[in-house]
């Protein structure tokens, strides 16, 4: 079973010979200190730290115009042995950058038309880079959109599901007609909202967000196998002996599937210290703990 292989069936929660390890988000620092003979290579880099890491998923950028110009000329397609996830920014995140943080959460509640105008432009490109995203051969595209802290979503759960829900669901819909797989991103307490996310057709919920009070296993007995998970592992607060639990804990109690092992954060400059060799064994071996 090759990695693609191996991914989608946890994502069917079937029965495993491992439990796929997989990583979402990869600094541009993260990736030119660390693989410095591949810089301004982008998916060379983004290849290499998988290989070194032994990941299943990687994730990339699909955000920027630079990375929209490598999807037209098709250079993604190198990461073809790889679950692959194109991350894409949601309507709450746009809303934010054109209007500012405080007009986002007022327009959530008495200006929806506001977000709708914002969310037009979003919903076009969602369509063009999904359709560029299957030609590259890319497995999975993740609509990122931070929008819950420690205590809870950033708006009321009623404005949610008005406001938010419906755009989730016809981007979730745009995915998978072009054959690929929906995971949704968001830091913090998502518990409330991941029962509609299940509802819109996500597949898959990143991540398990520890800090935030989020539990893997209380998570598995609520949801069973209606929705599949990515992350776990905290490599900012935890231990090495409490990584190496989690992980033993983690490949004991999903052999049927329905998680994506990795850490809760992504890789960048802030996350790296030996503390990554608990999680990925290769990293110490290979002399680039730090």
């Amino acid at each position: 079973m090759n990695n693609r292989e191996n991914v989608a069936a946890a994502l069917r929660h079937q029965s495993l010979p491992r439990l796929p390890r997989g990583e979402l988000f990869f600094s541009r620092k993260f990736l030119d200190v660390f693989f410095p003979e591949f810089q301004g290579d982008y998916v060379g880099q983004v290849a290499s730290a998988a290989q070194l890491l032994g990941l299943s998923v990687v994730g990339v950028d699909l955000n920027e115009e630079w990375s929209r110009s490598l999807l037209r000329e098709g250079y993604y397609g190198r990461l073809r042995e790889y679950f692959t996830v194109g991350y894409i920014n949601g309507p709450v995140l746009c809303a934010i950058s054109q209007l500012g943080f405080r007009q986002a959460m007022v327009c959530m509640k008495k200006d929806q038309q506001t977000l709708l105008d914002v969310a037009s432009s979003l919903l076009k490109d969602v369509e063009e880079k999904c359709r560029l995203a299957r030609e590259n051969g890319f497995s999975a595209v993740l609509l990122a959109d931070d929008i819950a802290g420690n205590t809870g979503l950033l708006f009321s759960y009623n404005d949610f599901i008005t406001a938010i829900l419906p755009l989730y669901r016809q981007i979730a819909g745009t995915i998978r007609s072009n054959g690929l797989h929906a995971f949704f991103h968001s830091d913090g307490d998502t518990k409330a909202i991941i029962e509609p996310l299940i509802g819109a057709g996500y597949d898959c919920i990143h991540p398990i967000d520890n800090q935030a009070g989020l539990n893997l296993y209380e998570l598995k007995n609520t949801f069973e196998n209606k929705v599949s998970f990515m992350g776990h592992i905290d490599i900012i607060t935890w231990n090495d002996e409490r990584i190496a639990q989690e992980v033993n804990n983690a490949e004991k109690m999903f052999k049927e599937g329905g998680l994506i092992l990795g850490s809760t954060c992504g890789l960048s400059m802030k996350t790296v210290s030996n503390k990554l060799s608990a999680l990925y064994p290769r990293w110490q071996r290979k002399g680039q703990g730090t």
